[in-house]
């Protein structure tokens, strides 16, 4: 299994890539008015409307760099029904990385997302969980309009 592989600011992540729908560059986004923290606005996407989190203001408070190795990943997350989209915006998008042995990673308070570290890969990049990710108000909303 691969994952792919970025940068937080100094932080080398992963996450799987199963999750990911598309890879795109960094685009304008329309606005979404009292946003949860870290939700930077909403992409068009075959046609909906898919929530954009940006990791860097989720992780350091600060906004990714527009740097040509910013990127925009469109993930699929399951849901019951269905499932949802959600994009994350995320420094240096840069790397395919094989997925085997981890070591443990070290349990940070407010960041239930972050696992495990590839032990193979340059970096020992930390595993992200998308499911785990999301900010707490965005995932209410997303049960919300869940069909009864």
């Amino acid at each position: 299994m691969l994952a792919i592989a970025f940068q937080v600011g100094e932080l080398r992540l992963a996450l799987p890539a199963s999750f990911v729908v598309e890879l795109l560059p960094r685009r304008t986004l329309r606005p979404l008015a009292l946003a949860p923290d870290g939700v930077i606005g909403l992409l068009p996407f075959r046609g909906t409307l898919t929530p954009v989190v940006d990791l860097c203001r989720l992780a350091l408070g600060r906004d990714s760099r527009p740097l040509r190795s910013t990127r925009l990943m469109v993930l699929s997350l399951p849901q019951d029904p269905g499932q949802r989209l959600v994009g994350l915006l995320a420094e240096n998008v840069l790397d395919l990385v094989a997925m085997g042995d981890t070591l443990p990673g070290l349990a940070v308070a407010g960041a239930p997302w972050l696992g495990e570290h590839l032990a193979h890969s340059a970096g020992l990049p930390q595993l992200v969980d998308p499911m785990q990710l999301l900010p707490a108000e965005l995932a209410a909303l997303y049960q919300q309009a869940a069909p009864a």
